[in-house]
């Protein structure tokens, strides 16, 4: 399906267009709950659809492994026969890590609960003077900070011609009725002062080409028509219009404080069209 402003369509259910498709590429945070609680009908929804035969694999920026995110899932009441398998960035920074990249000890910028992306790595977290590269995973307090505050710490790191690798390419995400800054943010400041970066995650095809290929070993079918679900413009979209895929955004997370009218003009402007939109997402 072509991937224009004209073509955008409404869906008031999802069931209007699941029989489209028998794979989706579903983003976590945003779709599934908001950092606090699932949204409601999310499993009744991928329940109804993976009953049908169909394949759920699930795609996260969280830049901790698959398995922190399963927990968090199972403990939000998000029931495992609704998906068949998740790929975080986290994940595939951890591959990265394990094979020093990019260097060997890092000045790791984020909190405490992402030191679990560094289990089973080589990789030493040491002072900013003796790091060869930047690692972030988040801000270290994200309910006070923003990027602006690591400015000076940025500036240091470009004269040192520093590379930073950030392991979550998402600039804000949803917790509650809150929008609470990411690593993307202080990667994209980093990026704009000059700096060198590498971002591992949505929108980028790597976590994409992975996802795909879980769809095609596990589908019966030859033909893998996929759609990405996701309510991140510029990740989940970006990464489906880069990669070929067709895709759905959800208006409940990342756009939940802007009018429609808001949220049309903001995708014709960044020039980032998904095929489809919908609230939330429900059968």
């Amino acid at each position: 399906m072509e991937n224009n402003f004209e073509e955008l369509q409404e869906v008031n259910k999802f069931s209007d267009i699941s029989y489209q498709y028998n794979a989706l590429i579903c983003d976590i945070w945003g779709v599934i709950h908001n950092g606090q609680e699932l949204f409601p009908g999310i499993n009744e929804c991928l329940l109804n659809y993976k009953e049908q035969n169909n394949i759920v694999v699930l795609l996260s920026n969280a830049p901790r492994p698959s398995s922190y995110v399963k927990t968090v899932l199972d403990n939000f009441g998000f029931k495992s026969d609704c998906y068949d398998d998740i790929i975080t960035s986290g994940d595939l920074t951890r591959k990265s890590l394990n094979e020093k990249v990019f260097g060997d000890s890092c000045y790791h910028i984020g909190p405490d609960r992402d030191l679990n992306i560094f289990e089973g790595t080589s990789v030493k977290r040491v002072d900013f003077d003796d790091s060869d590269f930047i690692f972030v995973t988040g801000l270290f307090d994200d309910e006070n900070e923003d990027e602006n505050d690591y400015l000076d710490l940025l500036n240091s790191a470009k004269e040192r011609k520093m590379t930073l690798v950030c392991a979550n390419p998402d600039l804000l995400v949803q917790r509650g009725k809150k929008l609470i800054p990411c690593a993307g943010l202080i990667s994209k400041t980093y990026e704009e002062i000059g700096g060198k970066v590498i971002n591992i995650g949505k929108p980028y095809s790597p976590i994409f080409t992975e996802a795909i290929e879980i769809i095609k070993k596990i589908s019966s079918s030859n033909e893998q028509n996929i759609l990405v679900v996701g309510d991140g413009l510029e990740t989940d979209i970006k990464g489906a219009n880069l990669i070929g895929l067709d895709s759905i955004l959800v208006l409940g997370g990342l756009f939940s404080n802007n009018s429609k009218d808001k949220i049309l003009e903001s995708i014709e402007n960044k020039g980032i069209y998904p095929n489809f939109f919908i609230d939330e997402v429900n059968w």
